[in-house]
């Protein structure tokens, strides 16, 4: 049967579209980058890579260090030759955000709040707010070499590509994937250490590249492939609206979004006298960063190759013998410059002929500050400071050149230069003395805010004096030094407050009694207690309960903990032994103490009574009664006229029980009133008072440790110990901090000791368990000084005496005290630098920890000053 063509499906005709020509618009670009990809940005001439620069130690190194790391730089510059590079540093606001979450998350059990008192989250709220008021800024340096000038075949090719939504062609990228690993190889070698920089850090520095000086973006792009096409650029500079005139001394910038203003001048880097680097100057492109605003940073460099160095060597030696040739012609005095303009050429030239390529390397260059302000006024002034610092410190002339928008440009990746004027031709090893990723970094980023650096930049400074043991697996031993006023008690009693407030048991010993007026802070006043020994009761400093037992669970099981344990128990029994002899050599008169048969006796006694917790000093008195010695009958008469001393007594005896209890956060033992002694005179001067002081001061610092052994071994613990410089000339003090520095790791305990002579400490030789060092300002003593520059490990004899004696420097004019102090600060990681310890966001601890006469005298009925013992 036939089917009726009428059912068959038609088949469907193409309609061809008209051609109709729409009037869209490009995108109005204002960036010379065309695309991004990874860590390349391409420019329809250029293709240029950028690597992350990381900051290095600059401040108190040895000059063999630091001429080794500029050395290093200056062989990676000279490998560069050839290219163009774009330096730019720039800043990046601290995440003072994200600091407080990370202390937060180590404090595992924060002191509880008491009502009416600033709380654990209020203090954290305190710190951030004090951040982020004295404006840090984390600098962050950039590099990018370009090194590749694209042929008229691939612009085409991009462009033809780019109709299809495409970018740049494989076989280019492939080319110079190939170029890209060998500078991966030059710039990750020791010096820069450079590496690719990441989408989002390309992305930072477009942004505030474009921004200049601006607030920086509250988020980045969400895309993570660091793929760039020319119409996604509009983001980067869409929010900034630019306002210039040809003739103004500034640029003005607004954030469309925001409504943000600032107004940016930039300056250009001219002619410069010769600078020791490292000697005597610091690096010339970190040294704005002493002032207290964020800067950026531009610096366009050709690198010339020993021959094209040597060509315009020549053709500028040529010009100078032209210039003296028509000075011969008209029968005039050449000046004397032009001469020696020319020997210096002709000895560049030779070393560029016989020396090593870097030798002959040269860098041409421009290099721009750019100063940022809310005002006009308020920009001006601060270039006008900037260029007063460089010309006073460094003779460096820095000029304010017009066409400021061409030169803001200039920061931009991908720009060209504004202007060939204010090229400064160098060698370099003076390019990699600029070095602009010299830090000033000290501490760690997990503790408390104790202050700023204080050197050629300003960072934060934090410190958790438990991440030497817990993180670094290091000692906990942290020394003090100074001078009387230099501010040891200060930052001793800063810390235990800190460290207090986030849940550590800590115990302070300051025989002079003004840090037991932290008790009475009202956020600590409910966990605290002060233990004033010159009032305390008889036998609270028994010399033989000073020393704890070992306990078998502190040991391995099996037979290897046994015998660990049993030599633990017998070394606490020796120690025990050779502390009550000190103590009963103490006791008695110098005179005494210094014959033969004195040691002998006291030895003898000892050993007959048993070196256990529970003996007493009553009984070697009672065993020096019953020898048929008329000598140990008399010392043991002398011992009881001792005893009849009000203070005294606290040696004989049993202590009371719950002495030193476990309940209290912070623990302050005290002798206020007591008079210590002058080790300068001799004993035999000393008053009664004064030769007591000297024994309780031994069997108080065993006492302020012994709390911190009666809890875990795994909780944290802190004890700060002043005036450690009495315990030095004894054996058992010796001994005492030897096992205090080797415990503090197994035993988590944070050791601060405090003392005016750092030979106390270099002559136990500990310093290799010393974790963390604050040497204070030490300016009558040279030779003291170079014993603390040991204790931080810098070098003697290279000028940093004179650093010490310039901390915490009052001005003579001014009839105010010195508001703050300074210190050098050696970490565990063996960074050192200045530090200005700044506490004053929490509120009222400055008024407690003030130590002066007038300070105490105004704050009578206040504020205690001599406490009586309590404890909640």
């Amino acid at each position: 049967r036939s089917v009726d063509r009428s059912d068959r499906p038609a088949k469907p005709v193409r309609v061809r579209p008209p051609k109709i020509k729409f009037g869209d618009r490009d995108p109005a670009v204002e960036l010379a980058i065309t695309e991004i990809a990874g860590h390349l940005t391409f420019t329809p001439n250029t293709v240029t890579a950028w690597y992350w620069l990381p900051e290095v130690r600059w401040a108190f190194r040895p000059d063999a260090e630091r001429e080794a790391l500029l050395s290093a730089i200056s062989e990676q510059y000279a490998g560069l030759a050839g290219f163009r590079l774009h330096l730019r540093r720039t800043t990046r606001p601290f995440p003072a955000d994200e600091w407080a979450r990370t202390i937060d998350a180590h404090t595992a059990s924060p002191l509880p709040d008491v009502p009416g008192t600033p709380g654990w989250a209020d203090h954290l709220v305190a710190a951030q707010r004090h951040l982020l008021s004295v404006n840090h800024a984390e600098g962050q340096t950039y590099l990018g070499v370009t090194f590749a000038r694209r042929s008229l075949g691939d612009s085409l090719t991009e462009r033809l590509l780019r109709t299809f939504g495409r970018g740049v062609a494989e076989g280019e990228r492939r080319k110079l994937g190939r170029t890209v690993e060998q500078f991966d190889e030059v710039l990750g070698a020791f010096g820069m250490r450079g590496r690719r920089v990441t989408a989002q850090e390309l992305e930072w520095l477009l942004y505030r590249s474009v921004a200049l000086c601006m607030a920086p973006p509250g988020t980045l792009s969400p895309i993570t492939d660091g793929r760039w096409e020319r119409g996604d650029l509009l983001a980067l500079t869409e929010q900034v609206e630019r306002y210039r005139t040809p003739y103004g001394s500034t640029v003005k910038l607004v954030n469309r979004m925001t409504g943000e203003e600032r107004h940016v001048a930039v300056l250009a880097v001219g002619r410069m006298e010769p600078l020791e680097i490292p000697e005597r100057h610091e690096p010339w492109l970190h040294f704005h960063e002493r002032l207290p605003w964020p800067m950026e940073l531009s610096t366009r460099v050709d690198i010339l190759g020993s021959g094209d160095s040597f060509r315009n060597l020549e053709h500028r030696l040529r010009m100078i013998r032209s210039q003296q040739l028509d000075y011969a012609e008209h029968g005039i005095d050449a000046p004397p410059e032009l001469e020696r303009l020319a020997k210096r050429a002709l000895v560049i030239g030779d070393e560029m002929t016989t020396g090593l390529p870097v030798d002959s390397a040269r860098a041409h260059g421009w290099h721009r500050i750019a100063v940022g302000g809310r005002t006009r006024e308020e920009c001006l002034e601060r270039a006008r400071r900037l260029i007063q610092l460089y010309s006073r410190e460094l003779r460096v002339s820095l000029q304010h050149p017009k066409n400021q928008d061409w030169l803001a440009r200039e920061f931009i990746p991908g720009e060209p230069v504004a202007n060939t004027g204010y090229v400064r031709r160098m060698p370099v090893h003076l390019l990699a003395a600029a070095l602009p990723q010299a830090a000033s970094t000290v501490g760690d980023r997990r503790g408390d805010l104790i202050g700023r650096t204080a050197g050629t930049c300003r960072r934060p400074v934090f410190l958790d004096l438990h991440f030497p043991m817990e993180v670094r697996e290091r000692s906990g031993l942290a020394v003090f030094v100074a001078e009387p006023g230099g501010g040891k008690s200060t930052l001793l009693g800063a810390l235990g407050y800190l460290a207090a407030r986030r849940g550590v048991q800590v115990t302070l010993l300051d025989p002079s009694g003004p840090l037991a007026r932290l008790c009475a802070m009202p956020e600590l006043r409910p966990y605290s207690r002060v233990l004033n020994l010159t009032g305390s009761e008889h036998g609270t400093l028994a010399p033989y309960s000073l020393i704890p037992t070992p306990l078998r669970s502190e040991f391995s099981a099996g037979a290897t903990g046994d015998r660990e344990f049993e030599i633990a128990v017998s070394n606490a029994r020796a120690e025990r032994r050779m502390l009550v002899q000190d103590i009963c050599m103490m006791l008695v008169p110098p005179q005494v103490a210094r014959e033969a048969s004195t040691a002998t006796l006291f030895r003898h006694a000892v050993r007959q009574v048993p070196a256990e917790e529970t003996s007493t000093l009553d009984g070697v008195v009672s065993c020096l009664g019953q020898l048929d010695d008329d000598a140990g009958r008399e010392l043991a008469n002398l011992l009881l006229d001792a005893a009849e001393m009000p203070l005294a007594m606290l040696f004989f005896g049993r202590p009371p029980d719950g002495l030193l209890g476990p309940d209290a956060a912070l623990t302050v033992i005290t002798m206020a009133g007591l008079r210590l002694p002058d080790l300068k005179i001799e004993r035999e001067y000393w008053s009664a008072e004064e030769a007591l002081a000297l024994p309780m001061l031994h069997t108080a610092h065993r006492l302020a440790v012994r709390r911190c052994y009666g809890g875990s071994m795994s909780s944290r613990k802190l004890v700060g110990l002043d005036e450690a410089h009495f315990m030095e000339g004894w054996r058992s003090g010796r001994s005492f901090l030897v096992r205090l520095a080797r415990d503090s790791r197994k035993w988590n305990l944070a050791a601060l000791v405090a003392s005016q002579n750092p030979r106390d400490i270099l002559g136990l030789d500990v310093q290799n368990l010393v974790s963390t060092v604050f040497v204070g300002r030490i300016a009558e003593d040279a030779e003291i000084a170079s014993e603390a520059l040991r204790l931080l490990r810098v070098p003697v004899d290279d000028g940093y005496e004179a650093t010490l004696a310039s901390l915490s420097t009052a001005d003579a004019t001014s009839a105010h005290r010195l508001g703050f102090r300074e210190f050098v600060m050696r970490d565990v990681d063996a960074r050192v630098q200045k530090v200005r310890v700044d506490v004053s966001y929490v509120d009222g601890l400055l008024d407690h920890l003030d130590t002066t006469p007038a300070a105490i005298a105004a704050a009578a009925g206040v504020l205690p000053t001599v406490l009586p013992d309590m404890e909640a």
